[in-house]
């Protein structure tokens, strides 16, 4: 990374929480309300005007994205799905901020991942059709040895200070791999129980091989993350 730039920003927006260089939001819990309270909203949506890929979503409080990325739109709706639904993050493979690698994992209240401690009675369970195996097999150690490649070649530009558009021509080309080898897996576009969710590369499973909440590859949101969307917009809309 390069030298720390220190900015006064309207609502105090900054990079590097939880001591991740990606991760966008502001603490200032006080300018975001002052700024919010000049129109009726229910939710926020913060746009940094920031190149360096970034942003952030916490379920119902806030959710950013810089805007001047090759990925913003990609950002902006992967956070807004943390903030509006509760989505939780599908990922395994980067560098995050939260202790993982535990043995035992409880139930997870977000609605896109589980556990499996009881296939009979998985929370997803309508969406899956009879023939499909629970855990899922899917060609998890290929798709790690490819995303782990990325995050090696990133963490490589980030310490070079390497432009961000060095950054965003990167993650064009991982999208480009892994949509292919997700797509080309036995059972993509079905819905089951594949391994590797929530920051944890065993023991937590997602719906689909690969969703908005799972890469950056233009898939859009499973069906299970659509639903889960639904339920909040049916909250607000239905009388």
């Amino acid at each position: 990374m390069g030298p720390l730039e220190f900015r006064r920003t309207p609502l105090s927006a900054e990079y590097n929480i939880f001591d991740s260089e990606r991760y966008l939001l502001t603490y200032d819990n006080r300018a975001l309300r002052d700024a919010a309270s000049a129109a009726p909203y229910e939710f926020l949506e913060i746009l940094a005007n920031e190149a360096q890929y970034g942003g952030g979503g916490i379920f119902n409080f806030q959710a950013t994205a810089a805007a001047d990325t090759g990925f913003s739109e990609y950002v902006f709706v992967h956070e807004f799905g943390h903030h509006f639904a509760g989505l939780a993050d599908e990922y395994y493979t980067s560098d995050v901020a939260y202790e993982t690698g535990a043995a035992y994992h409880p139930e997870p209240w977000e609605p896109n991942i589980t556990a499996l401690h009881d296939p009979d009675t998985l929370k997803w369970g309508d969406f899956v059709q009879d023939g499909t195996p629970l855990p899922t097999p899917w060609d998890k150690q290929e798709f790690e040895t490819e995303s782990t490649a990325a995050q090696v070649a990133r963490r490589d530009k980030r310490s070079q200070s390497a432009p961000e558009t060095e950054i965003d021509q990167l993650f064009a080309e991982e999208m480009e791999r892994e949509t292919v080898l997700l797509q080309s897996m036995e059972y993509a576009g079905k819905v089951g129980a594949f391994e590797g969710a929530s920051y944890e590369a065993t023991g937590l499973y997602r719906p689909e091989v690969d969703c908005v909440m799972f890469t950056r590859n233009p898939v859009g949101f499973c069906r299970v993350c659509r639903r889960a969307i639904n339920r909040v917009i049916d909250q607000y809309a239905r009388p």
